[in-house]
């Protein structure tokens, strides 16, 4: 079996910057991440081609995650296999549910090792999945690292390219006419899932709120949430339409409204929690939100399924 642990040096992945390589000063990872998939895919398989990788396949779905094989060292007596896979549009990041899916692909082809490309960064909890799963975790950052290990002329042309005309708006995976920006009102709360350490500063309002287990965060502004899942550690001012649920080994610390208080087995409250009463009026607040679609130039079907959430 392969060593899925062995550096993707042939493909250009996870090359480390070079002493005195030259390049082009527009490469950045913001930059890298705000590319439309399907540059986002031209740009991987370039990268793998100028390192003398043989390509196997490509593969669009319609959500915009690009499958493609690779043989690295592919004239040597044992050439080895990987599959490459570009996280879809709207994740762009990865979570361990990601690692594990693309994990699931990947076990489907005998002797191969997988790739994960998520140019938004892969979540902590993510990077121990695919740790564990041995997947190899690519973002912007390790693809930028690499395009500055390239020589400059090479790293110059790959920016030339990938960057002409409009790169970031993303295309239609199904007839790949670029998308177009459509506005709507929303009454709609999005739901929310902390899944990293930290303080956090901005006002959260949300349908539901869930702290994963293993993770600590601090609320430094009232949380407003219909329901709240507490597996982790959370500390702060929370306002809960519905009930709030302590997960076994979740800590909520701070003080507490809901309509009502669910504590599992090793669950723990640290605060003050009272019970809501009355009417307390919606959380929702109309806003206008906006999205790419499809404008269906070609008249398929399938276009009018093509919905990608905006990258923030």
């Amino acid at each position: 079996m392969l060593d899925p642990f062995v550096t993707l040096q042939e493909a250009g992945f996870s090359k480390k910057p070079q002493g005195g390589a030259d390049r082009l000063d527009g490469w950045s990872p913001e930059l890298i991440a705000s590319l439309d998939w399907a540059r986002m895919s031209e740009l991987a398989r370039a990268m793998v081609a100028e390192a003398g990788c043989e390509l196997v396949g490509s593969r669009v779905l319609p959500d915009g995650a690009v499958h493609f094989g690779m043989i690295e060292q592919p004239k040597s007596p044992k050439p080895r296999r990987a599959m490459v896979k570009i996280a879809p549009w709207n994740e762009w990041g990865a979570t361990p549910e990601t690692v594990m899916r693309f994990a699931d692909e990947v076990r489907t082809a005998r002797d191969t090792r997988g790739i994960l490309i998520a140019p938004a960064g892969f979540s902590p909890a993510a990077l121990r999945k695919a740790q564990e799963l041995r997947i190899e975790a690519v973002d912007a950052t390790a693809l930028d690292a690499a395009l500055r290990a390239l020589p400059g002329d090479k790293s110059d042309f790959l920016f030339v390219v990938t960057t002409a005309g409009d790169f970031s708006t993303p295309s239609c995976p199904v007839c790949t006419k670029k998308l177009v920006r459509v506005e709507q009102q929303s009454l709609e709360l999005p739901s929310r899932t902390i899944d990293t350490d930290g303080l956090i500063a901005d006002s959260v309002v949300c349908d539901r709120l869930e702290v994963i287990r293993g993770c600590e965060v601090t609320f430094l502004q009232e949380v407003r949430a219909r329901s709240i899942t507490i597996s982790g550690q959370a500390s702060g001012d929370f306002v809960c339409e519905g009930p709030v649920t302590l997960e076994p080994g979740g800590t909520l610390s701070g003080n507490v409204a809901a309509r009502s208080l669910i504590v599992r087995d090793g669950g723990e409250l640290l605060g003050q929690f009272r019970i809501l009463e009355g009417d307390l009026g919606s959380f929702v607040k109309p806003a206008v939100r906006w999205h790419w679609r499809c404008a269906g130039a070609e008249g398929r079907q399938a276009c009018g399924g093509v919905i990608f959430e905006p990258h923030e």
